[in-house]
């Protein structure tokens, strides 16, 4: 097969964010290709990891990058300076704040419209609260979740700290709810390391995704497939679209290359 490797990203594409449900056709498409799984902290995976066997990790936005065996190969964390910022900001304006530690999530504000956003996206394992809103000053934060209804503040502090990008996360939740992280950390960037690490190229690659923070893998990869929830945009950056999992988009769309390489 020309394609040594496949990139998944986690909610929304290898499963249902609701249920975490991996379809057995998918499974048996990917095994004669190396995997990596791209999107969620760790500690987010456990039903997930119960089933496959990942070689590589991309997660948090890229800016959490493991092998195999769980050691880390990159990490690029949040200032602590600046999240300390953002700490002061969410306490201030009465934000909902979580932030994702890699191994661990944590809890700063408004625990349960933040635990009823996490329970909606079936993200509740290694979900802890911290009152003392201490724990980023002895960990590394990857990763910020702001909740709220009053946008204009963020986007003021926002303004103010260039190292940070904002993405709008699109869930039932009440308010606008925004992932925040470092601006230079990205999905591509983070496979780019792992290429390098196994000498491989793009060419070798086959990418599913379906949001617009998997636009730069699905372009670069030489097979960049977006699911059937992706929005038009995010097609557009994709060589084709398939269906959702839960019809076996993902077994169809390898069968398709696989095909189309014999």
């Amino acid at each position: 097969m020309k394609h040594k490797i496949v990139f998944f990203d986690m909610d929304g594409t290898l499963y249902q964010t609701e249920n975490d449900v991996i379809q057995d056709s998918t499974i048996a498409a990917i095994q004669n290709l190396k995997e990596a799984a791209t999107g969620r902290p760790l500690n987010q995976m456990k039903l997930i990891l119960q089933r496959l066997d990942f070689d590589y990790y991309v997660l948090i936005n890229g800016g959490y990058i493991l092998d195999h065996d769980f050691n880390m190969i990159s990490a690029s964390p949040i200032k602590h300076d600046t999240l300390e910022s953002l700490v002061k900001l969410a306490q201030d304006q009465e934000y909902g704040l979580m932030l994702h530690f890699g191994d661990a999530t944590y809890i700063y504000n408004n625990f349960y419209p933040m635990y009823d956003f996490s329970k909606y996206c079936n993200v509740l394992d290694s979900l802890f609260y911290d009152p003392t809103q201490s724990f980023h000053k002895r960990h590394d934060a990857y990763n910020a979740v702001i909740l709220t209804k009053n946008v204009q503040p963020l986007q003021d502090f926002m303004e103010d700290h260039e190292d940070l990008r904002s993405d709008l996360i699109n869930v039932k939740t009440n308010g606008f709810c925004y992932d925040i992280f470092n601006v230079e950390n990205d999905k591509a960037h983070g496979i780019e390391m792992i290429l390098e690490r196994e000498g491989l190229t793009w060419d070798d690659v086959i990418a599913f995704g379906d949001s617009t923070n998997d636009t730069k893998m699905l372009e670069k990869a030489d097979i960049g497939v977006a699911m059937g929830s992706a929005s038009d945009y995010v097609k557009s950056f994709a060589n084709f679209s398939t269906t959702d999992i839960q019809n076996h988009g993902i077994y169809n769309a390898l069968k398709k290359i696989m095909a189309d390489e014999d």
